[in-house]
């Protein structure tokens, strides 16, 4: 009997991280996929860590301030792992949504039920194809295999304080969210700005053409073509991405460790 209790304990623990962890992921929080489906996603994944993990956990808390106090320390540490993936995901928005806006495509907005907001139809295209290429890489396995290591690098209930400059550091690394969302959209941002300089040149030039009206339809044409190259090159660019993840979020694990 204290045998079960034992393990009851120890798989409530897990199941406190991996749910603290999962929450902030930003593939397997949509709100497309069904809350049954995620609650039951995580159950299962802290099912299977329990006895591959119970070694490196702690007794279970015995008072209720202790409890709470490891919850808000667990979620913590799943907020500033969360938060540095979503960059990529940020990324990827703010390019669609430059582009879009660039080809005119602003003003047809699409409602996202997964952020309950209004996106443009190339940043839900480029969205769609960034969670093709994270299953493509294995990068769900990635993150059980980092949640795994989780409990060793981190041990829960192992450090009582937090550690504030985390969250400053990735403020400051919130700067990356701009420069690869530039990167991303860069054939589209050039192709138009030369387009749009060539216009302008044609204008002055002639005045008797009605630049406005050659211009839409022309604008669209060539954004949309030199968009499908960003698509092309976009496979490579996420690749990199993704992969050179794992190094920011184990600096997020040491920095835990105190």
């Amino acid at each position: 009997m204290d045998w079960l209790i034992l393990q009851w304990q120890n798989y409530l623990l897990v199941l406190l991280r991996a749910g603290c962890w999962l929450m902030f992921w930003p593939f397997w929080d949509s709100r497309l996929i069904p809350v049954q489906v995620r609650v039951l996603t995580v159950l299962v994944i802290a099912l299977v860590l329990t006895p591959v993990v119970s070694p490196s956990l702690p007794p279970f808390p015995g008072t209720w301030s202790h409890l709470v106090s490891l919850a808000v320390v667990e979620f913590l540490l799943g907020l500033s792992v969360g938060i540095c993936v979503r960059f990529v995901l940020a990324g990827v928005q703010i390019a669609g949504d430059l582009a879009a806006v660039l080809l005119g495509f602003g003003v047809v907005t699409l409602y996202d039920p997964q952020t309950q907001a209004q996106n443009t139809v190339l940043a839900d295209l480029l969205v769609l194809l960034t969670v093709m290429v994270f299953l493509s890489i294995d990068g769900h396995h990635m993150i059980l295999r980092l949640l795994a290591h989780s409990f060793t690098a981190v041990p829960v209930g192992g450090r009582g304080d937090v550690p504030w400059r985390l969250f400053h550091w990735l403020s400051l690394k919130g700067e990356v969210i701009f420069v690869w969302g530039v990167k991303l959209a860069a054939p589209v941002l050039a192709a138009l700005f030369l387009t749009h300089l060539a216009l302008g040149l044609v204008a002055r030039a002639v005045p008797q053409i009605q630049v406005m009206i050659v211009s839409f339809p022309l604008t669209i044409a060539l954004g949309l073509l030199f968009f499908s190259f960003s698509l092309m090159l976009a496979g490579p660019f996420l690749t990199e991405r993704f992969t050179g993840l794992t190094a920011p979020l184990k600096q997020i694990l040491l920095a835990w460790q105190g």
